[in-house]
């Protein structure tokens, strides 16, 4: 488990040459967990070339079109592109992290009709953790197994589907977008996470008081905003982990903190082991990976 919270640190894609699982009921032929674009634009007028379905999730706002005219969306919205449908999406002013998967066979076509979830539109998602814990399920049944079980995968997408069906059947009808000066506050945490902040500083970045800045932070990003900075302090010092050549004492510095007893009390608090241990951890699976 510590091992998937690294991969959702750091983003990571993976694609198939032969996928692991390739039947006419089901082939998945590439996971990716919030990968991280540069500002760019992705056209594909036709669709991937094996033309299969593409889901994906963006964390940041975009613009995505299935052969119309592309049209700008905020972050957490979904979109489900059909085998050859044509696929726009990305932001050419700034990065953007996704996640996706890329599958197809009757299994999916059945598992979308049969959960009525909207097809070449984008909808919005508000718990992108629904694509992380299911995507990394998928991708650890079918990179850790010589022969991965479909019925555990067949299992796995349809529990990922109807849970988000069930988030977007639980969402207000009419659109909650979140307002611009929020998703300013949340890049700022993104961009400036070593730097020292107090909420007061942030609820004045959003133009509110501090009580209902913590309000609205936490009904749009589902946590409140210091969870979320020291949620992504700590993402960003597992990935500073991977440098043997850092002292632990310097990454916790390079992710804000000048108190090392602070810093791995958090990070053990987060992931469940200490830097140390998730260090040794990580360096273990690299090594697997090259022997």
């Amino acid at each position: 488990m510590q091992y998937l919270y690294f991969l959702i640190m750091q983003g990571f894609k993976h694609f198939f040459p032969v996928p692991p699982i390739n039947t006419p009921a089901l082939a998945i032929r590439g996971i990716g967990v919030q990968e991280h674009m540069p500002a760019c634009i992705i056209d594909r007028p036709h669709g991937t070339r094996i033309r299969d379905y593409l889901f994906m999730l963006f964390y940041d706002p975009v613009f995505i079109s299935a052969g119309e005219k592309p049209s700008p969306y905020d972050g957490e919205t979904m979109m489900i592109w059909t085998p050859g449908r044509a696929q726009y999406y990305g932001n050419r002013d700034q990065p953007y992290n996704h996640t996706w998967m890329h599958c197809d066979g009757t299994l999916v076509r059945s598992l979308l009709r049969h959960n009525c979830l909207p097809l070449n539109k984008p909808f919005r998602l508000s718990d992108p953790a629904v694509m992380e814990r299911h995507l990394l399920a998928i991708h650890h049944e079918l990179t850790n197994h010589a022969r991965p079980d479909i019925v555990i995968v067949r299992n796995l997408m349809e529990n990922w589907l109807r849970e988000i069906v069930r988030i977007v059947n639980a969402s207000p009808r009419t659109a909650d977008t979140c307002p611009p000066t929020m998703l300013k506050v949340r890049h700022y945490i993104e961009s400036e996470y070593a730097t020292p902040v107090t909420l007061k500083q942030l609820a004045i970045m959003a133009h509110m008081s501090v009580p209902h800045f913590c309000l609205q932070f936490k009904k749009h990003f589902k946590t409140s905003p210091i969870a979320y900075l020291i949620r992504q302090r700590m993402h960003q010092a597992a990935y500073f982990l991977q440098d043997k050549n850092l002292k632990i004492s310097t990454v916790a510095h390079q992710v804000g903190y000048d108190d090392l007893f602070h810093f791995s009390k958090l990070f053990k608090k987060h992931y469940g082991s200490s830097p140390r241990a998730l260090r040794q951890l990580t360096a273990g699976k690299q090594n697997a990976v090259t022997r």
